[in-house]
């Protein structure tokens, strides 16, 4: 029996490429961005699903993640973002990878496929967007692609739209696919280009301008390992951060921030028990957690939910990511190698 796990759905995850597929142009591809071990869901739980889903199409941040697709008989292209590093040619050209060249220095050696990455205000990497024809003759480059990043589309559309006027305008001459569309980029159709390059959308997890389209496919359990009855005026927890105003039911839950569930979740966190919310009381250690069940009639073993699949939910990833301080990706991929991730239909 599990004590902390992740239920991926892959009904959902094919509903949400389904969405997305609705919104681009039917001759535009998908490029599904699975770096961070498919954003901490496990590359061996989704990448079967894409797969069976027609996803033909990937990009990762490094090497090691390239090579792990290939290990896993991924034979479609795959695009390391994070470029070739001096002494990775070889691997390169052993696993046919295309490489993002982002600088002068980032230019691999003749004999392995590249894409442009074109900075156009994200100001991280990528060629500035009025000095690109430049380069491209320079260096002599045949691009298999070239992309964009934006920096704020959920935010300031019109920041937006002037980054990807630099992009159309820096490569209208060059006879390579283009994509600038991402998660948050779903909600800007003129950003679809010829490639959709998205991660978190698939596991329906979006900017609001989209959430109520996709449909949330993961959800994180566990079970209830203890009830404690607690007299009134007794502290629960390290630090003394809490203490019980009256006779309470407290429940200790195995889960702790070495899995993911924040520190910052301490005394402001809810958990669902049932179909009714449950504070976190006290700290949230590495190992445990403490939530006060009162008024809920819990046995130890009772399962609880952590994080809910539902985007209304109060206990959403979105909203998990506010108490936290954070965005719904660090939420994701922050969730330890102790929880079990378990595919689901």
């Amino acid at each position: 029996m599990s004590r902390c796990w992740l239920e991926i759905s892959r009904s959902r995850i094919r509903a949400n490429i389904d969405m997305i597929r609705s919104r681009i142009p039917d001759d535009a591809e998908i490029i599904a961005v699975v770096k961070a071990n498919a954003y901490g869901l496990g590359i061996g739980n989704i990448l079967p699903v894409l797969l069976d889903y027609g996803i033909h199409h990937f990009a990762v941040a490094t090497l090691e993640e390239a090579i792990e697709l290939r290990s896993r008989s991924v034979e479609d292209p795959i695009l390391v973002m994070g470029g070739c590093l001096e002494g990775e040619e070889l691997d390169f050209q052993k696993y046919d990878l295309t490489a993002s060249v982002f600088s002068s220095e980032s230019v691999p050696k003749q004999g392995i496929r590249v894409e442009l990455e074109v900075d156009t205000g994200m100001t991280r990497l990528g060629i500035p967007w009025n000095r690109v024809s430049g380069f491209v003759k320079d260096h002599e480059l045949h691009l298999e692609g070239v992309y964009s990043q934006f920096a704020s589309a959920d935010a300031d559309p019109g920041f937006s739209r002037l980054q990807l006027k630099r992009f159309e305008e820096a490569t209208a001459d060059l006879p390579c696919p283009r994509h600038m569309c991402s998660t948050p980029a779903l909600a800007f159709p003129e950003a679809y280009l010829d490639r959709a390059r998205v991660g978190l959308a698939l596991y329906g997890i979006g900017s609001p301008s989209i959430q109520g389209e996709l449909q949330p496919a993961v959800t994180w359990k566990t079970r209830v390992l203890a009830v404690n009855e607690v007299p009134a005026g007794r502290v629960i927890g390290y630090g003394g951060t809490f203490s019980t105003q009256h006779g309470s039911r407290i429940a200790v839950l195995p889960v702790g921030y070495a899995d993911g569930f924040s520190r910052a979740l301490s005394n402001c966190g809810r958990v669902l028990v049932g179909d009714r919310l449950a504070p976190v009381v006290g700290r949230v250690s590495m190992d445990f957690t403490t939530v006060d069940v009162t008024e809920l009639p819990v046995q130890v073993g009772d399962p609880v939910t952590l994080m809910d699949a539902d985007s209304a939910s109060p206990i959403g990833p979105h909203e998990l990511a506010r108490l936290h301080d954070t965005i719904a990706y660090e939420v994701l991929t922050s969730i330890g190698s102790r929880v079990r991730r378990v595919v689901v239909d």
